[in-house]
């Protein structure tokens, strides 16, 4: 039996997060319902920090990301893949950081 890891999953309408517990050995959902709307909560990952509900411009960075492949996954770059790149902290720099780092969009 693996081990349980808090998994973060958004709502991209509602804007809410929230986390869930799950044995990555034996369930690792895309999505669960948004306890709020019912609507799909993607998951994002053990690392993503979530921005406040009222944070518009934070959100609309993550949907443009999220449009774009990526959910918030660590991407290593560099010799042995040590070094971690960080995510964009505004909407213009994610536009940079799809176009570089498209190859680890996952699809």
């Amino acid at each position: 039996m693996g081990t349980p890891y808090n998994m973060a999953f958004a709502c991209l309408s509602c804007c809410k997060s929230f986390k869930r517990e799950l044995n990555l050995s034996q369930e690792c959902p895309a999505e669960l319902p948004c306890p709020d709307c019912g609507g799909p909560a993607h998951n994002f990952g053990r690392h993503f920090k979530s921005p406040k509900r009222t944070d518009a411009k934070q959100w609309l960075k993550i949907r443009y990301l999220f449009s774009h492949g990526f959910r918030f996954q660590k991407i290593r770059v560099g010799p042995r893949h040590h070094d971690v790149v960080p995510y964009p902290e505004t909407l213009e720099a994610a536009r940079e950081f799809v176009e570089k780092y498209k190859a680890y969009a996952v699809r």
